[in-house]
């Protein structure tokens, strides 16, 4: 069952009622509920989940927007399990919590979390200037990608070690409300987790509640400015992978409606038939470009 995120258009829409009513126009409904949604959005929202057509499969946290918050803000880096400040860890537990809970409440199978960073000094938008430049690939390139893997490298066995701790409270709640957590791979190289950081998350948790979600742009855009090779992310976790977004990249920016620039065909081997498929196009995407993306999936072996 293919779904959709709220992302294509809570940016926009935030009257609930309304946003469900756009979401239910592409035909699909498998739904991810996302962190734009404010309390107010979701408690206009909930007895509708729970009478219409709507199958919520996943929830990315923070969800909805914490009250701390201005709604405004909500976001998936809220707060950060890598982070060096107590306080900033505590508040990312207390609401992923909450968030475990609400999909608890709503049957939903998992929830999806950003983890944090590794504090680089390097500037790594620099690589998209690179990039645009046609230099990603030559000496200046290869000598930025190097300097931010050694940097990165340096630095991260405290983040890391944050995380985990993060994660080991985490587990425990997750066992208890029988719901999976989903960690994401990123898009910037310093973010956590990298290829060996999943791994290790992977074993520190292997057969409890904690899983691999894959995003295939993400992905991409590691691949593209060097800092992963092709496909060894979905080819080595796809036995841990819980669930995926899937949608379109363009050089460095992603979230279109999925297109030729990924090789979905080649994606559809390492998904199973419950493996939780969530198309995660943005407002830039138009409806009938998204029902084109829709069948795109669909002629990719996809549904």
């Amino acid at each position: 069952m293919l779904g959709i995120s709220t992302a294509w258009k809570s940016d926009k829409i935030k009257d609930a009622h309304r946003l469900l009513d756009e979401l239910s126009k592409t035909g699909l409904y498998g739904l991810e509920l996302e962190y734009r949604i404010s309390q107010e959005m979701y408690q206009e929202m909930e007895p509708a989940l729970k009478k219409s057509v709507f199958k919520v499969l996943s929830i990315h946290n923070f969800f909805p927007v914490p009250d701390i918050l201005p709604v405004n803000q909500g976001s998936g880096d809220a707060f950060r399990f890598s982070s060096e400040d107590e306080d900033e860890r505590k508040k990312g537990i207390e609401y992923t919590k909450k968030t475990l809970q609400i999909a608890h409440d709503l049957e939903v199978r998992a929830v999806i979390l950003h983890l944090g960073k590794v504090p680089i000094k390097t500037d790594v938008n620099k690589l998209f200037e690179l990039y645009d430049s046609k230099k990603i690939h030559k000496s200046e390139g290869k000598n930025l990608i190097e300097k931010i893997k050694k940097e990165r490298e340096d630095k991260r066995q405290r983040p890391l070690d944050n995380v985990l701790f993060c994660l080991e409270k985490l587990h425990k709640e997750a066992e208890r409300l029988n719901v999976y957590i989903g960690i994401e791979n990123r898009y910037f190289p310093n973010e956590i987790p990298d290829f060996e950081e999943i791994g290790i998350i992977m074993s520190e948790f292997k057969g409890g509640r904690i899983r691999y979600w894959h995003d295939v742009g993400h992905a991409q855009v590691q691949e593209l400015m060097g800092f992963e090779e092709k496909n060894r992310l979905i080819e080595t976790y796809s036995k841990e992978m819980i669930g995926i977004h899937l949608h379109g990249a363009l050089g460095y920016k992603d979230h279109f409606a999925p297109n030729g620039s990924i090789d979905f065909s080649l994606i559809n081997n390492y998904l199973r038939s419950e493996t939780i498929k969530i198309i995660e196009a943005h407002s830039k995407v138009r409806l009938e470009e998204l029902k084109q993306g829709v069948n795109y999936l669909y002629s990719s072996g996809i549904h």
